[in-house]
């Protein structure tokens, strides 16, 4: 009882997404399997008409000699050709082991999934 009210006890109901089945293997959810399937199918395809999009957008913008584009969603800026520099790390650290070793840096990873569909 608080303040002469009389609360309910609230009970949490979870779902166990995760469970292990008679055989010892991990089991997801089967609701919960399909419908990450069904988001990354729909984000695949979501992914593929984007790029089909911003191709179609680059093309246009080179025919036409358009650097920017400034609409009320969107900032579209073009960025010609160009060359980039990259460090070979994995050739630096066979032919210079004792250098590689002084200079790398450890950086702490979060925790994730990464999920496939199938």
């Amino acid at each position: 009882m608080e303040n002469g009210i009389i609360l309910k006890e609230k009970k949490e109901v979870k779902m166990e997404l995760i469970t292990v089945n008679k055989n010892n293997e991990l089991q997801l959810n089967t609701e919960t399997s399909k419908a990450i399937a069904k988001f990354e199918k729909q984000i695949k395809k979501l992914k593929e008409q984007e790029d089909a999009l911003k191709e179609q957008i680059l093309k246009e913008m080179q025919e036409k000699n358009i650097i920017k584009i400034d609409t009320q969603d969107l900032v579209i800026n073009f960025i010609d050709e160009t060359t980039r520099e990259t460090f070979d790390s994995k050739s630096f650290k066979k032919d210079h082991k004792d250098l590689y070793d002084e200079y790398v840096k450890m950086s702490k990873v979060n925790p994730c999934i990464k999920i496939k569909v199938k």
